[in-house]
Protein backbone atom coordinates (compact mmCIF):
# COMPACT_ATOMS: atom_id res chain seq x y z
CA UNK A 1 0.00 0.00 0.00
CA UNK A 2 2.31 3.20 -1.17
CA UNK A 3 -1.19 5.67 0.09
CA UNK A 4 -0.72 8.05 2.45
CA UNK A 5 -3.75 9.06 4.28
CA UNK A 6 -4.31 11.18 7.57
CA UNK A 7 -6.31 8.61 10.06
CA UNK A 8 -10.38 9.43 11.31
CA UNK A 9 -10.84 12.18 13.66
CA UNK A 10 -11.34 10.17 16.87
CA UNK A 11 -7.87 8.66 15.98
CA UNK A 12 -6.05 12.04 15.36
CA UNK A 13 -7.66 13.42 18.86
CA UNK A 14 -6.37 10.41 20.73
CA UNK A 15 -2.77 11.64 19.25
CA UNK A 16 -2.83 14.61 19.62
CA UNK A 17 -4.18 14.58 23.47
CA UNK A 18 -1.56 12.42 24.06
CA UNK A 19 1.28 14.22 22.91
CA UNK A 20 -0.57 17.50 24.56
CA UNK A 21 0.40 15.68 27.59
CA UNK A 22 2.30 18.07 30.21
CA UNK A 23 5.20 16.11 30.85
CA UNK A 24 5.12 14.53 27.35
CA UNK A 25 4.93 18.27 26.02
CA UNK A 26 7.35 19.34 28.38
CA UNK A 27 9.99 17.26 27.33
CA UNK A 28 10.06 17.76 23.75
CA UNK A 29 10.14 21.05 24.12
CA UNK A 30 13.12 20.79 25.99
CA UNK A 31 14.61 18.43 22.89
CA UNK A 32 13.64 21.63 20.33
CA UNK A 33 15.67 23.94 21.89
CA UNK A 34 18.65 21.95 21.92
CA UNK A 35 17.74 21.64 17.97
CA UNK A 36 18.07 23.71 15.01
CA UNK A 37 15.63 25.94 14.29
CA UNK A 38 15.32 24.00 10.69
CA UNK A 39 15.07 20.39 12.34
CA UNK A 40 11.71 18.70 12.17
CA UNK A 41 11.10 15.97 14.42
CA UNK A 42 8.70 12.76 13.96
CA UNK A 43 7.15 10.22 16.09
CA UNK A 44 6.16 6.96 14.75
CA UNK A 45 5.71 3.37 15.70
CA UNK A 46 4.65 1.98 18.93
CA UNK A 47 3.41 4.38 20.84
CA UNK A 48 0.94 6.09 18.10
CA UNK A 49 0.19 1.89 17.35
CA UNK A 50 -0.83 1.40 20.66
CA UNK A 51 -3.16 4.75 21.08
CA UNK A 52 -4.53 3.37 17.72
CA UNK A 53 -4.71 -0.28 19.39
CA UNK A 54 -6.54 1.67 22.85
CA UNK A 55 -8.62 3.35 20.76
CA UNK A 56 -9.98 0.65 18.74
CA UNK A 57 -9.72 -2.37 21.28
CA UNK A 58 -10.54 -0.65 24.24
CA UNK A 59 -6.77 -1.71 25.69
CA UNK A 60 -3.00 -2.15 24.32
CA UNK A 61 0.29 -3.04 25.34
CA UNK A 62 1.87 -1.03 28.23
CA UNK A 63 3.86 1.89 26.17
CA UNK A 64 7.25 2.68 27.88
CA UNK A 65 9.30 4.54 24.69
CA UNK A 66 8.70 6.75 22.63
CA UNK A 67 10.69 6.74 18.77
CA UNK A 68 11.36 10.36 17.58
CA UNK A 69 13.12 10.52 14.11
CA UNK A 70 14.77 13.99 13.73
CA UNK A 71 15.48 15.81 10.12
CA UNK A 72 16.03 18.74 8.28
CA UNK A 73 19.67 18.53 9.74
CA UNK A 74 23.30 19.43 8.72
CA UNK A 75 25.20 16.73 8.43
CA UNK A 76 28.09 17.35 10.57
CA UNK A 77 25.35 18.10 13.92
CA UNK A 78 25.99 15.20 16.58
CA UNK A 79 22.64 13.99 18.64
CA UNK A 80 25.04 13.08 21.65
CA UNK A 81 26.36 17.08 22.10
CA UNK A 82 22.74 18.17 22.16
CA UNK A 83 21.96 16.29 25.15
CA UNK A 84 25.33 16.07 26.88
CA UNK A 85 24.10 17.34 29.85
CA UNK A 86 20.74 15.33 29.83
CA UNK A 87 20.96 11.36 30.72
CA UNK A 88 21.24 9.81 27.49
CA UNK A 89 23.03 6.69 26.25
CA UNK A 90 24.06 5.62 22.66
CA UNK A 91 22.06 3.01 20.98
CA UNK A 92 22.81 -0.21 18.87
CA UNK A 93 21.37 1.68 15.56
CA UNK A 94 23.25 4.78 15.98
CA UNK A 95 21.22 6.61 17.70
CA UNK A 96 20.50 8.05 21.50
CA UNK A 97 18.04 6.45 24.11
CA UNK A 98 16.91 9.10 26.07
CA UNK A 99 15.52 9.41 29.82
CA UNK A 100 14.31 12.63 31.15
CA UNK A 101 14.81 13.36 34.94
CA UNK A 102 11.21 12.42 36.20
CA UNK A 103 9.81 11.00 33.03
CA UNK A 104 7.81 7.65 32.94
CA UNK A 105 8.56 7.59 29.21
CA UNK A 106 12.34 6.84 27.66
CA UNK A 107 12.93 9.23 23.80
CA UNK A 108 14.67 6.54 21.41
CA UNK A 109 15.93 9.45 19.01
CA UNK A 110 17.53 8.68 15.63
CA UNK A 111 18.31 11.07 12.93
CA UNK A 112 16.47 10.19 9.69
CA UNK A 113 19.60 9.99 7.77
CA UNK A 114 20.92 6.79 10.23
CA UNK A 115 17.54 5.22 10.15
CA UNK A 116 18.47 1.48 9.44
CA UNK A 117 16.33 1.34 6.17
CA UNK A 118 17.45 4.55 4.87
CA UNK A 119 20.94 3.75 5.74
CA UNK A 120 21.18 0.47 4.46
CA UNK A 121 19.67 1.45 0.71
CA UNK A 122 20.86 5.08 0.75
CA UNK A 123 17.58 6.51 0.07
CA UNK A 124 16.81 10.51 0.65
CA UNK A 125 16.03 11.31 4.25
CA UNK A 126 12.58 12.37 4.10
CA UNK A 127 9.34 11.33 6.33
CA UNK A 128 7.75 10.31 3.22
CA UNK A 129 10.99 7.24 2.96
CA UNK A 130 10.57 6.94 6.22
CA UNK A 131 7.19 6.23 6.90
CA UNK A 132 7.47 3.79 3.46
CA UNK A 133 10.50 2.01 5.30
CA UNK A 134 8.70 1.31 8.69
CA UNK A 135 9.24 -2.50 9.08
CA UNK A 136 4.78 -3.53 9.46
CA UNK A 137 1.75 -1.76 8.57
CA UNK A 138 0.68 -1.73 12.17
CA UNK A 139 3.94 0.74 12.74
CA UNK A 140 3.19 2.77 10.21
CA UNK A 141 2.21 6.67 11.01
CA UNK A 142 3.90 9.20 11.56
CA UNK A 143 3.15 12.48 13.83
CA UNK A 144 4.89 15.36 13.07
CA UNK A 145 5.38 17.02 16.33
CA UNK A 146 5.71 20.50 15.51
CA UNK A 147 3.43 20.78 13.28
CA UNK A 148 0.73 18.44 14.48
CA UNK A 149 -0.64 16.78 11.61
CA UNK A 150 -0.72 12.88 11.32
CA UNK A 151 -0.29 10.48 8.38
CA UNK A 152 -0.15 6.53 7.85
CA UNK A 153 -0.13 4.19 5.66
CA UNK A 154 -2.48 1.32 6.53
CA UNK A 155 -1.80 1.42 9.93
CA UNK A 156 -5.54 2.13 10.61
CA UNK A 157 -6.72 -0.30 8.45
CA UNK A 158 -4.25 -3.10 9.67
CA UNK A 159 -4.97 -2.33 13.81
CA UNK A 160 -8.29 -2.71 13.35
CA UNK A 161 -8.18 -6.23 11.39
CA UNK A 162 -5.57 -6.83 14.21
CA UNK A 163 -2.62 -8.07 11.37
CA UNK A 164 0.96 -7.73 11.36
CA UNK A 165 1.65 -7.46 7.65
CA UNK A 166 4.90 -5.70 5.76
CA UNK A 167 4.88 -2.28 5.12
CA UNK A 168 8.27 -2.18 3.49
CA UNK A 169 9.81 -5.24 1.48
CA UNK A 170 13.44 -3.61 2.34
CA UNK A 171 14.88 -6.21 4.66
CA UNK A 172 18.47 -5.21 5.37
CA UNK A 173 18.97 -7.72 8.78
CA UNK A 174 16.54 -10.92 8.32
CA UNK A 175 17.91 -11.74 12.14
CA UNK A 176 16.37 -8.13 12.88
CA UNK A 177 13.52 -8.69 11.23
CA UNK A 178 12.21 -11.99 12.64
CA UNK A 179 13.22 -10.80 15.96
CA UNK A 180 10.84 -7.82 15.04
CA UNK A 181 7.77 -9.95 13.84
CA UNK A 182 7.83 -11.84 17.03
CA UNK A 183 8.39 -9.08 19.39
CA UNK A 184 5.23 -7.64 17.52
CA UNK A 185 3.08 -10.84 17.50
CA UNK A 186 4.28 -11.46 21.10
CA UNK A 187 2.92 -8.07 22.14
CA UNK A 188 0.21 -7.33 20.48
CA UNK A 189 -1.43 -10.62 19.81
CA UNK A 190 -2.42 -9.62 16.55
CA UNK A 191 -2.16 -12.91 13.59
CA UNK A 192 0.64 -12.73 10.77
CA UNK A 193 -0.39 -12.06 7.15
CA UNK A 194 0.77 -14.61 4.68
CA UNK A 195 4.29 -12.77 3.55
CA UNK A 196 5.10 -12.40 7.29
CA UNK A 197 4.42 -15.89 7.74
CA UNK A 198 5.97 -17.18 5.14
CA UNK A 199 9.20 -15.60 6.46
CA UNK A 200 9.36 -16.79 9.81
CA UNK A 201 8.05 -20.38 8.45
CA UNK A 202 10.81 -20.54 5.41
CA UNK A 203 13.41 -17.62 4.73
CA UNK A 204 15.03 -18.39 8.01
CA UNK A 205 18.35 -20.70 8.13
CA UNK A 206 19.47 -22.27 11.18
CA UNK A 207 22.13 -19.56 11.86
CA UNK A 208 19.79 -16.51 11.68
CA UNK A 209 17.56 -18.82 14.38
CA UNK A 210 20.34 -19.45 16.86
CA UNK A 211 21.05 -15.39 16.51
CA UNK A 212 17.80 -14.40 16.78
CA UNK A 213 17.81 -16.67 20.27
CA UNK A 214 20.51 -14.35 21.76
CA UNK A 215 19.23 -11.12 20.28
CA UNK A 216 15.79 -11.71 22.21
CA UNK A 217 17.32 -12.82 25.15
CA UNK A 218 19.85 -9.55 25.36
CA UNK A 219 16.69 -7.35 24.43
CA UNK A 220 13.66 -8.67 27.08
CA UNK A 221 15.33 -10.62 29.35
CA UNK A 222 15.86 -14.73 29.90
CA UNK A 223 11.82 -15.11 30.72
CA UNK A 224 10.03 -13.10 27.22
CA UNK A 225 12.73 -14.61 25.37
CA UNK A 226 11.29 -17.86 26.03
CA UNK A 227 7.71 -17.49 25.77
CA UNK A 228 8.87 -15.26 22.60
CA UNK A 229 10.91 -18.90 21.31
CA UNK A 230 7.74 -21.01 22.36
CA UNK A 231 5.43 -18.83 19.43
CA UNK A 232 7.95 -19.25 17.08
CA UNK A 233 7.98 -22.84 17.75
CA UNK A 234 4.55 -23.41 17.49
CA UNK A 235 4.31 -20.93 14.00
CA UNK A 236 6.81 -23.65 12.70
CA UNK A 237 4.40 -26.74 13.73
CA UNK A 238 2.42 -25.00 11.09
CA UNK A 239 3.21 -26.68 7.45
CA UNK A 240 1.12 -23.98 5.68
CA UNK A 241 -0.49 -20.51 6.11
CA UNK A 242 -3.90 -22.18 5.66
CA UNK A 243 -3.53 -24.67 8.61
CA UNK A 244 -1.92 -21.50 10.76
CA UNK A 245 -5.66 -19.28 10.03
CA UNK A 246 -7.31 -22.35 10.50
CA UNK A 247 -5.75 -22.47 13.74
CA UNK A 248 -6.41 -19.28 14.65
CA UNK A 249 -10.13 -18.61 13.57
CA UNK A 250 -11.41 -15.62 11.52
CA UNK A 251 -12.33 -13.93 14.99
CA UNK A 252 -11.64 -10.32 15.10
CA UNK A 253 -8.34 -10.69 13.28
CA UNK A 254 -10.29 -12.58 10.29
CA UNK A 255 -10.88 -11.03 7.05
Amino acid sequence: MGIQSTPDPPLCQAVASFFERPDIHGNLALLGERLPAGAAVYAAGGALRNLLIATMHGSAPPTRDIDLFIGGLEGNFVLADALADQPAVPTDLKGMRWHPAGSDLVYDLSLLPDFLVIDAYGLDPTPENLLASIDFTINAILYDVRHGTLVERGCSAAVRSRVIDFNSRRIPDKGLMAYRILLMAHKTGFRLAEPVFDFVRHRLELETVRGLKGLLRAKVGKGTAAEIMALYDALCRHHSYGDYRRAHGTGPGGE
